[in-house]
C-alpha cells in the first residue's frame, strides 16, 4: 500500500498567534507549506500553485525592503495604504487561495461518510471561496481541475494513516482558520477586500 500524499504530522502548520498581530515570516512560511501540500495533488494544480507562490514572493519582497518595519503583516498593509497596494493585493489573493484549501480540508474532515471521491469537496470549496472572483474562462479551467483531484485514500491514506491524518487535521484547521479570520478582518477594515469580479 502506497503512503498517502499528505501526512499532516510532517507539517509544522500555522503557529499559534501569541500577539495581537501576525508575524510576517511565520505566516509566509506556513503559506509556503500549504503550497507544497497542493503540489501533491498533481500537475493540473500548477495554476493554483503558481498564483499562490507569486503572491508569497510579492509579500516576501515587500517584507525584505524593511524587515523591522514589516515584522507584522498588519504593519506591512497599513504602512503601505497610501503608497501602493502591491502587498494588500498579494495578501488578498493569497488569503483567497488559502481559504480554498482550508475549506477543502474542512470538507474532508467533516464528511461523516468519509467519501472516497473528493471532487464534490473541492467543488464546494471553490464555489464558497474563489469562484465569485473568477471570470468565465478561469471557472472553466477549474472545472477541469476538479476531475483530477486525488481520492481520499490517495490523499490522506487508509486505515491507521487516515485516522492519524484526521487527528492531526483537527488541530491544524483551527489555527489556520484564525489566521484567515484575522487577515479577513484586516483587509475589510481598510476596504481592501475588493468585491466580486
Amino acid at each position: 500500500m502506497s503512503a498517502p500524499r499528505i501526512q499532516f504530522k510532517t507539517l509544522k502548520g500555522f503557529p499559534p498567534i501569541v500577539e495581537d498581530k501576525i508575524e510576517t515570516v511565520a505566516f509566509l512560511e506556513s503559506a509556503k507549506e500549504i503550497v507544497t501540500v497542493i503540489e501533491t495533488f498533481g500537475k493540473l494544480f500548477t495554476p493554483v500553485i503558481n498564483d499562490m507562490n507569486g503572491n508569497i514572493v510579492k509579500l516576501t519582497k515587500v517584507y525584505q525592503t524593511d524587515r523591522l518595519k514589516y515584522t507584522y503583516i498588519e504593519d506591512m498593509i497599513v504602512l503601505n495604504l497610501n503608497v501602493n497596494n502591491i502587498a494588500a493585493d498579494a495578501l488578498l489573493w493569497l488569503k483567497r487561495g488559502l481559504q480554498l484549501i482550508y475549506t477543502f480540508f474542512e470538507n474532508i474532515f467533516y464528511d461523516a461518510q468519509g467519501a472516497e471521491v473528493l471532487k464534490p469537496h473541492l467543488q464546494n470549496a471553490y464555489e464558497r471561496t474563489l469562484k465569485p472572483y473568477h471570470g468565465f474562462i478561469v471557472q472553466g479551467t477549474i472545472k477541469l481541475i476538479y476531475s483530477w483531484v486525488p481520492t481520499r485514500s490517495q490523499l490522506i491514506g487508509k486505515g491507521e494513516a487516515h485516522a492519524e491524518n484526521l487527528q492531526v487535521l483537527e488541530k491544524f484547521l483551527p489555527t489556520m482558520r484564525e489566521y484567515l479570520n484575522r487577515i479577513d478582518l484586516l483587509l475589510k477594515k481598510y476596504n481592501l477586500d475588493v468585491p466580486k469580479a
